[in-house]
């Protein structure tokens, strides 16, 4: 749930990037750091295992600016796919209030992204949360790669409930803004209605 601090008057929500190994998560949150104004981001922190892989977590404030008297913050992490890490995740999942889920577009690496998107669901409710409830977009990623699912082959796969998604190319800066902004204005209108 989003914290709101009234001496500070600031409102600080949690949005957590899910997805496969290698989908793309980390290079997110490099994308919107490295296209947001420096007095709207503080630093990136990257824990990463020395083959390149998030062995802990990524995480990214931004500031979103002002909503009525609050300044709104977000606060950006990716949780590790390694399972020895399980419990870092429930700490990074305390108060999440929206997902954003990454998958990898190619064709080989489908089964992984349903895989996953099952992971992503029992990692949520193990926390008590229920995915169909909270915000959340998806991004399929690595649209300029060859051999790519149809876009409407994953929507149906990945996205039955049709919420908001969006094609990416992470590595290029294509999609993640415009995904960051999706999910900016659905938590926006859970916590003010």
């Amino acid at each position: 749930m989003a914290f709101t601090n009234f001496d500070t008057k600031e409102i600080n929500c949690k949005i957590v990037y899910f997805g496969p190994r290698g989908a793309g998560k980390t290079e997110n949150l490099r994308s919107i750091y490295k296209n947001t104004a420096k007095e709207a981001r503080s630093g990136l922190i990257e824990l990463e295992e020395s083959r390149g892989g998030t062995k802990f977590f990524d995480f990214l404030p931004v500031s979103m600016g002002h909503v009525k008297d609050f300044h709104l913050k977000l606060h950006l992490f990716t949780l590790p796919t390694n399972p020895l890490y399980e419990s870092v995740n429930s700490v990074i999942l305390k108060g999440v209030d929206g997902v954003v889920f990454v998958a990898d577009s190619r064709v080989e690496f489908m089964a992984e992204n349903i895989q996953s998107l099952a992971e992503t669901r029992r990692i949520l409710a193990a926390e008590g949360y229920n995915f169909s409830e909270l915000p959340r977009v998806l991004q399929y990623n690595k649209r300029d790669l060859q051999d790519l699912v149809p876009l409407d082959v994953l929507r149906h796969e990945l996205n039955p409930s049709n919420f908001p998604d969006h094609k990416a190319v992470a590595r290029d800066s294509m999609g993640t803004m415009e995904t960051l902004q999706a999910m900016s204005k659905l938590v926006l209108k859970k916590i003010a209605p």
